[in-house]
Order: structure tokens, then C-alpha cells, then sequence
């Protein structure tokens, strides 16, 4: 086996697992065979594949909306 130490390359490697590790408890919970654990991991997992990438840090913006003009 190779194993390296830093970079992007052993990166790869773990998100390879975990994304194998993802498809096959997918796999499992469809066919109704994965027990609480494993959907639970499911669960941590997904929402992982969820969030990688996504900019968490941007701040919420107000939105204001127009008021329309009414008859008097």
C-alpha cells in the first residue's frame, strides 16, 4: 500500500473511503439492512457530502421589500 503523509493526495484517499462508505450504507438502508449505527453514520456522512463546499461563513442579509402604493 501506499500511504502519504500530507497533501492532497491522502485527502483524496479519505474522501474516496468515505464516500464508498456513504454509497454502501446508502445501499444498505435502502434494502431496509442497516441497523441504528449505521444509519446514524449514514446521517453524519451525508450531511458532510452536504456541506463540503458550500460557504458557511457568509452573513445573512436583510431583504427589504418594497411597499406598494395603496388608494386612499
Amino acid at each position: 500500500m501506499n500511504f502519504k503523509s500530507n497533501g492532497a493526495g491522502s485527502k483524496l484517499i479519505v474522501e474516496q473511503r468515505k464516500l464508498n462508505r456513504l454509497n454502501d450504507l446508502f445501499e444498505k438502508a435502502v434494502a431496509d439492512k442497516a441497523n441504528l449505527i449505521e444509519r446514524r453514520e449514514l446521517k453524519v456522512l451525508y450531511q458532510e457530502y452536504i456541506d463540503d463546499g458550500r460557504e458557511i461563513t457568509l452573513p445573512i442579509q436583510n431583504v427589504i421589500y418594497p411597499q406598494h402604493a395603496t388608494a386612499s
